[in-house]
Order: structure tokens, then C-alpha cells, then sequence
């Protein structure tokens, strides 16, 4: 049997009978894989360092078993654990950044071979790099103490880019059309004579991405509008698409807030097809951001 090393990260942790643990981890070589650790539950009593906890980082030996989905435990070297439990914040932050990743990339868990010789597990190899760096990253960002809320928005705008699943937010996807400053180069000219703002103009968000008011009002005369999706403010939207080009944090209202907060559940809905259990807590937090 070939055993495989890789840098990997832990996702979330199962008891299996008295002593022994199924730990769902992250690779950054491997993607997601599963593993059984016999015996496990006594490490801490047995003197070993804390176990496996959430977003615990390390180097791990494991014996894939290719057909099933549990790969043998043979070593583990702990790298990094981020201090997440001074709050319940934190816990409820980090519990929805492991879900969040176990299910963007539970489609590959268990699927790889020992090696990776042709050009399209090349990709995955790299995909599963860039998704490892940013949950590693956004980890020890939140170990550090600020509000959790644009973290969390932020991991998952990136996190859903690196899986191919973050719909264009920058133009209408009906009519292809710029969103966030067609209203302001739209009104120049009344602008300009009027001496007086235009007022703004709110898009549709759905998880198939944005929508303008004329392509949602179109819909609704077709009776074709019935999907599940949200208003935002153009405030909400330059928000989103800073957050998602420069990833730097910026003042917003309290209403932009809670508009970002819906679009979080809405782009993770959209992507998975699923609610997260985590979901709710995590777009309370960016409502308070």
C-alpha cells in the first residue's frame, strides 16, 4: 500500500466507538479526504498535544484506500493551531469556514490517485493549494480577535472565485449590461443641468448573479420571476465587489450591512444548492459588521 504525505488542515472531527476518530481534512496537495484515527480520543491523555481540532494545521502521513471513502492514519505533525475558543464567536466563525470548505469540496474527497501525472489533476492540485492558503490565512486572521463578519464574507467570495462558483458582479446577467455606475453615467447629463444626485439604483441578486431593474421587470410581465434572491442598494453592491477585488475593509450603513448579510446566504445557497448549518449564524455576523 503507497502512503502519501501532504500539508493538510482539519475540517471536522467524528467519534468512532470508544477510542478511535474519522477526521475530515483539507489537503493542500489532496483536496478533501477522510481519515481513520485509531485510538485517537486518548491522544490527550496519552500526553500528545490537544488532538485534532478545527483548522488545526500539520503534516500528515496517511495509506489511501482508493474505492472507499476512509484513508488510514499512519503520522501527524502539527504545524499551527489558531486559538479559536476564547468565544463563541469564534467557534461559530471557524465552525461555518470548515463547513462552507468541506462542501465546496466534497465532490473530490477520497477521488485522487498517488500521483498526479496528467494536466487536469494538475489543476486540481493547484485549485486545492489556493482554497488551502485562504482558509489557512482567513484562520489565523480570525485567531487574531477582529469582528468575524468581513472575514467571513470575504473567505467566501474568494472560496467560491477558487471553485468556479462566484457569478459576475460587476454586470446584468441578462442583459449583460455594467450595473454598479450605469446609474451615474446615465444621469451626467440631467445631473449636470439639474445641479442634483440621480437617485440610485438597487440590482437583484440571485445565485446565478446580478440583475437590473429593467430585466427583473421584464421577468415579472413574462411571469417568469420566481427566483430566490435579494435587493441591494448600490452601496451593498460596491461593497461586495470591493471586498471581492481588494479584500480591504471599508465603512458601510447599517443597512448595506444587513443587504450584505442576505447576499452571503444567498451566494452560498446558490453554489451548493443547500443551506449550511452554519449559514444563518454566519450572516448574523456580517449584519453586524
Amino acid at each position: 500500500m503507497a502512503i502519501l504525505k501532504d500539508l493538510a488542515q482539519v475540517l471536522r472531527v467524528h467519534e468512532q466507538g470508544n477510542t478511535s476518530l474519522v477526521v475530515v481534512m483539507l489537503g493542500r496537495r489532496l483536496g478533501q479526504f477522510r481519515v481513520h484515527v485509531k485510538g485517537g480520543r486518548r491522544w490527550p491523555k496519552k500526553g500528545f498535544a490537544g488532538g485534532f481540532d478545527l483548522l488545526t494545521r500539520g503534516e500528515i502521513l496517511v495509506y489511501p484506500r482508493h474505492g472507499e471513502n476512509l484513508w488510514v492514519f499512519k503520522e501527524w505533525d502539527e504545524r499551527a493551531r489558531p486559538d479559536l475558543g476564547r468565544s463563541t464567536a469564534m467557534l461559530r466563525a471557524a465552525s461555518f469556514l470548515c463547513e462552507l470548505t468541506e462542501a465546496l469540496t466534497r465532490p473530490t474527497a477520497g477521488s485522487l490517485r498517488d500521483e498526479f501525472p496528467s494536466a487536469r489533476n494538475d489543476v486540481e492540485r493547484h485549485d486545492a493549494a489556493a482554497l488551502y492558503e485562504l482558509l489557512a490565512t482567513t484562520a489565523d486572521a480570525l485567531a487574531a480577535g477582529p469582528p468575524p463578519g468581513p472575514l467571513l464574507l470575504l473567505f467566501t467570495l474568494r472560496a467560491l472565485q477558487c471553485e468556479g462558483l462566484l457569478p459576475q458582479l460587476d454586470v446584468c446577467a441578462t442583459c449583460r449590461a455594467g450595473l454598479l455606475h450605469a446609474w451615474e453615467q446615465a444621469a451626467r447629463p440631467r445631473r449636470a443641468a439639474a445641479g442634483q444626485s440621480p437617485a440610485p439604483q438597487a440590482v437583484w441578486l440571485a445565485g446565478t448573479g446580478l440583475r437590473c431593474q429593467n430585466c427583473v421587470a421584464a421577468a415579472k410581465a413574462r411571469g417568469q420571476f420566481n427566483e430566490r434572491g435579494t435587493w441591494l442598494a448600490p452601496e451593498a453592491c460596491r461593497v461586495l465587489l470591493h471586498l471581492r477585488t481588494s479584500g480591504r475593509p471599508v465603512r458601510m450603513s447599517s443597512m448595506a450591512a444587513r443587504q450584505l448579510g442576505q447576499a452571503l446566504v444567498i451566494l452560498v445557497h446558490g453554489a451548493l444548492e443547500h443551506d449550511l448549518h452554519t449559514l444563518r449564524g454566519a450572516a448574523q455576523m456580517v449584519q453586524e459588521m
